[in-house]
């Protein structure tokens, strides 16, 4: 007889491990915060720790975003990706004042100088050289446009690269895409530009900077074509230099050549 009452003891055992008081839990559903532990408990003073470092984190991640995002407003490469976006919305205030179209041609006098020497015989004297020192600057304006159309391609090459990106990662990204050595109130761009090497010279203006030289041989050459046709008087003294420089037999040769020539062009 005592068998049988031993397993009905170990039946009501194994059934009260499995009670599940559903009263507790629907009133934890609707009361959370009511079970949370206690100020005064070590699991509530642990959670408090951990949200103020969290806060305490999260705004200095934010107060060190924000003031860094205002430096880099002030650097050259910001500038660049402000006149990359102009270029982008055809945005042409913002584009002359990032790019100084007159500073860049007065810049560019030395260049074309060299260019327009260059083009000429090695025997140049120093009365033509300075001819063409002088003529140089004079005509430039008149190609003002060219050089701003030229700088403008240059900045749609660079525009190009940045696709369709939202304006702070362009900003971001144009000191990995080109070189830029800043120092003090200066700074130097290199960029390649369909595999021709470009320098860009920015100053500082203000909380930016804007680009006041441009040295480009190919624009520099491009230029010296459009205004050779403007420097006859330089090519004739250059020629008659020439000659005076040649040998006596050398020099009536040539002398001969030239009014055969003109002869002909009289007979047709």
């Amino acid at each position: 007889m005592s068998a049988p009452i031993n397993e009905d003891k170990r039946t009501s055992r194994k059934r009260s491990r499995i009670v599940v008081d559903f009263d507790k839990a629907k009133e934890f559903v609707q009361h959370p915060m009511a079970h949370m532990p206690g100020r005064g408990s070590r699991g509530g003073r642990i959670l408090l720790i951990v949200a103020i470092v969290l806060g305490v984190l999260l705004a200095g991640l934010i107060a060190g975003g924000y003031f860094y995002w205002q430096s880099y407003k002030t650097r050259p490469a910001y500038s660049l990706a402000l006149l990359v976006d102009a270029t982008q919305r055809n945005d042409q205030p913002v584009f002359d004042q990032i790019v100084d179209i007159d500073k860049i041609v007065e810049n560019f006098v030395p260049q074309v100088t060299e260019k327009a020497i260059g083009q000429y015989a090695a025997a140049l004297t120093a009365p033509i050289r300075k001819q063409v020192e002088q003529l140089v600057p004079k005509l430039l304006p008149g190609v003002k446009q060219k050089v701003r159309d030229e700088v403008s391609k240059h900045v749609k090459e660079m525009s190009a690269r940045a696709g369709n990106m939202p304006f702070p990662l362009v900003a971001l990204g144009v000191p990995y895409v080109v070189g830029i050595k800043e120092e003090g109130d200066a700074a130097t761009v290199d960029v390649t530009l369909k595999d021709r090497p470009v320098q860009l010279t920015m100053q500082r203006n203000g909380e930016q900077w804007k680009i006041v030289a441009v040295k480009d041989d190919a624009l520099a050459a491009s230029i010296v074509d459009e205004i050779a046709k403007n420097l006859p008087a330089i090519g004739s003294e250059l020629e008659n230099e020439i000659r005076r420089n040649l040998p006596g037999g050398v020099s009536d040769l040539l002398g001969d050549q030239g009014n055969n020539n003109q002869r002909q062009r009289r007979r047709r």
